[in-house]
């Protein structure tokens, strides 16, 4: 339980250094695809958005053949 905590507690803190929340939480308010580095980066900006209750849910598609990800909120 505590390794599952602190697992948590360091993609939280990625997840702010990296999104810079607030574009995060603005292009995720119209439903507006998210791109993202890699799978696990979309899971963890999915899981966090959802922990905060601004969204219901989320996809992560990848979307074309350059390989590139993208998180789809889902309200």
């Amino acid at each position: 339980m505590r390794r599952k905590l602190a697992k948590a507690a360091v993609v939280m803190a990625g997840i702010a250094a990296i999104a810079g929340s607030t574009a995060v939480t603005a292009q995720a308010a119209d439903g507006t695809p998210i791109k993202v580095a890699s799978f696990e980066q979309c899971r963890g900006w999915g899981d966090a958005m959802k922990a905060q209750g601004l969204i219901k849910g989320y996809h992560c598609d990848n979307m074309n053949a350059a390989q590139q990800w993208y998180l789809t909120p889902v309200y």
